[in-house]
């Protein structure tokens, strides 16, 4: 559906991205403005943001990296299986791991009892915190301190700020991909008209669906019947509004792997909380996610939520993306004491040695990329 800047992406805001505490996002998130996720929450690709970065306490993670225009700043227990990179000062909270380098145009901190795979760059002071540990040389314009019972690869001085490499000035691109997208699909006609309400469980087979807005009452159904035919599409045109009740569920039956379902929203899209959601959003103004609900795709789709525009809000525990998306294979979000760590990061030393063993573990982290929708 989209070109290359989405093919991994299943959350995109214009404006700001944030999800809430204990959710999910099989996917990368790329954020137009700042991106913030929840605590315990977790992310399988990427965060990448125009703006500032900030990932919850509590023990979040990322399976990718965190590159963003601003401050980045990862909550206390955080795990980053790539790196960090920041226009912006930033800082890793205690106990955290970083799977990579950590580059910072601004100050560079590291929480106490933090590890640093890879080294630390900074274009201003450099501290380390205590009982930390940074595998590579801690580099910096400005001061550096390693505190007494912190460890490095070494230390060095840096006559300019580093370069922070892959960091988005905008995603204009992005934004127009979606609603050139939104175009398309609506130029495919308005097939069979809906009512603006459903109130009863449905089902519908494939086809072009078409309304001036959509909403549905609390507690519906709504079934796409595949019928076995396999390659199937379902496209919902709306001119303005979508809008589920609490406990909605879109639930496909007799489905191929290439099925597949886009929602075509002119105006916002909010979805109830405790809902199950099925398909692609594609909304031109904000997205809004309530606690509890899923959004995944048909077939090998991942699904996920764009906004042309505005802003992506998921709640608590909501989970976006599935089946074919990065990283969902070798992934597993935090859930208590058993969620995913990085190995300890070797001392100083031995470091050199583990540098293959460490870029295997990145490969894991970031799994395979996301089979694009047919639509």
């Amino acid at each position: 559906m989209f070109g290359k800047g989405l093919n991994s992406v299943s959350v995109f805001s214009n404006t700001y991205a944030t999800t809430g505490a204990n959710s999910t996002v099989f996917g990368s998130v790329l954020s137009g403005g700042v991106a913030t996720t929840g605590a315990h929450s977790a992310v399988s690709g990427d965060i990448v943001s125009v703006g500032a970065t900030t990932t919850g306490g509590g023990g979040s993670s990322v399976g990718g990296s965190i590159i963003n225009g601003g401050v980045a700043t990862t909550g206390d227990g955080s795990i980053i299986g790539g790196g960090v990179t920041s226009v912006g000062a930033a800082t890793i909270g205690a106990n955290s791991r970083v799977g990579g380098n950590l580059v910072s145009a601004g100050v560079a901190t590291t929480g106490d009892t933090s590890r640093v795979a890879g080294s630390v760059k900074s274009g201003g002071a450099a501290s380390i915190g205590a009982n930390a540990v940074v595998g590579g040389l801690v580099e910096a314009v400005g001061a550096i301190s390693v505190s007494a019972s912190g460890k490095a690869g070494g230390t060095g001085s840096l006559s300019a700020a580093p370069l922070t490499v892959g960091v988005r000035t905008d995603v204009l691109t992005e934004s127009q991909q979606i609603s050139e997208a939104q175009k398309t699909l609506k130029s495919m006609g308005a097939g069979t008209a809906l009512a603006t309400t459903m109130t009863t469980d449905m089902t519908l087979y494939a086809g072009v669906f078409s309304a001036a807005n959509l909403s549905t009452t609390a507690g519906t159904t709504l079934t796409l019947d595949g019928q076995n035919k396999g390659n199937q599409s379902w496209v919902f045109n709306i001119e303005d509004y979508l809008v589920t009740g609490a406990s909605t569920r879109i639930v496909l039956i007799n489905a191929g792997a290439g099925d597949s379902v886009v929602w075509n929203s002119g105006g916002y899209s909010s979805l109830g909380a405790s809902s199950s959601f099925l398909g692609t959003i594609l909304a031109r103004d904000y997205i809004s996610v309530g606690a509890n609900t899923s959004v995944t795709g048909a077939g090998v789709s991942c699904g996920g939520v764009f906004s042309a525009t505005s802003y992506v809000s998921t709640g608590d525990s909501a989970q976006i993306g599935g089946g074919g998306c990065l990283g969902i294979d070798n992934f597993t979000p935090p859930a208590g004491p058993g969620w995913p760590t990085l190995p300890s990061v070797p001392e100083p030393s031995s470091y050199l040695t583990l540098l293959t063993g460490l870029a295997f573990l990145g490969l894991l982290l970031r799994g395979k990329k996301r089979q694009p929708a047919s639509a």
